[in-house]
């Protein structure tokens, strides 16, 4: 079943659940600017709505609400041991927002959140206040680990902001992951060197099969040339792997489709890497969907679930070996899991 934006339009932020605390800050009146026909309800705490028992997960995916709050405890935590830090001596990702407009079906966010809608925190600025003590070393922040902010970056101007912060402070490196194509929300952002724009790309077999809601291939690629046109730092992820019956077609297709519409020259880094997720938050998977993501019979060690080492070993001998044939193995990243 297709389930794209062109195919199946869904209801967005049709009500609006703001937090006392938070009614006149400034990204909170804005945000009701833009979204003057919905319904406001005033509430004292996110989790009265975000938290509550018996929710559907699946029926909220159809039409998310949104929930303005402010964070009280850390936004920033340290990366995983399922995330690549690219080098940097510290590496942070940043929760800013919870929840994600895309509905993927191996997002391991299912299995963290109780509900399907969106938690923007507007207080950012106190972000910045808590990374400050960290900018005397070479730091990398992940600023969409856990959501899509270019997916909203109309809405918040979250990057931006994180954007105009890090050029003020040299030791900070940003990276933005998205699927998104809407590169038009940084029309009035110059290029960062320290910022590098990542996107993840799946065949589009894939896209249609598991990554509902997402922007096509096509748009990707769309955004992803404008964007090395515009001056920005780049980096293609091919991560995480869905292994299908029709993997060894698939994926070194989309390799041959990538580099014959982009420039590899003008491409950072390539990064490969299969589907992990850890087990709790698989086994919270198994509940919400029916998908063969969740159900396939995946090999578990140390809390985390992945292909078994034969499986994961040949998906990426494939890759490199298609890969490789446009980029220097300098500049390919790979993730496997350590025997």
């Amino acid at each position: 079943m297709k389930n794209s934006p062109q195919s199946s339009p869904r209801k967005l932020f049709s009500h609006l659940y703001i937090e006392q605390s938070v009614l006149n800050h400034p990204q909170t009146q804005a945000i009701r600017a833009k979204f003057s026909d919905s319904h406001v309800i005033v509430i004292d705490h996110y989790k009265e709505v975000f938290n509550r028992s018996s929710q559907s997960f699946a029926a909220q995916s159809n039409s998310k609400k949104l929930i303005l709050a402010r964070k009280e405890g850390k936004f920033l935590h340290e990366g995983s041991q399922y995330s690549d830090g690219f080098g940097h001596e510290q590496f942070f990702y940043a929760s800013s927002v919870m929840g994600c407009l895309y509905d993927c079906d191996y997002c391991y966010l299912q299995g963290l959140y109780p509900s399907a809608n969106t938690v923007l925190f507007v207080n950012l600025e106190s972000a910045f206040d808590e990374l400050l003590p960290y900018l005397g070393r070479d730091t990398l922040v992940a600023t969409s680990y856990d959501t899509d902010t270019m997916a909203i970056e109309t809405l918040t101007h979250q990057t931006q902001m994180w954007l105009n912060f890090a050029a003020h402070h040299q030791n900070l490196h940003l990276e933005i992951r998205t699927k998104s194509a809407n590169i038009k929300a940084l029309k009035n952002s110059s290029p960062n060197e320290r910022a590098t724009l990542a996107w993840t790309l799946s065949p589009q077999n894939i896209i249609e099969r598991y990554e509902h809601a997402t922007p096509s291939l096509e748009k990707r690629l769309s955004a992803i040339r404008e964007a090395v046109a515009l001056g920005w730092k780049v980096r293609l992820c091919i991560d995480p792997v869905i292994y299908t019956d029709d993997f060894d077609t698939l994926y070194p297709e989309l390799i041959r489709t990538i580099f014959t519409t982009i420039d590899p020259d003008t491409i950072e880094q390539l990064t490969l890497g299969s589907f992990r997720m850890s087990q709790s938050h698989l086994r919270s998977l198994k509940k919400l969907r029916r998908s063969d993501v969740a159900f396939y019979p995946y090999a578990v060690r140390d809390e985390m679930a992945t292909y078994p080492e034969t499986i994961e070993t040949h998906i990426l001998e494939v890759l490199l070996r298609t890969a490789t044939t446009y980029l220097p193995k300098e500049r390919i990243r790979t993730w496997q899991r350590q025997s």
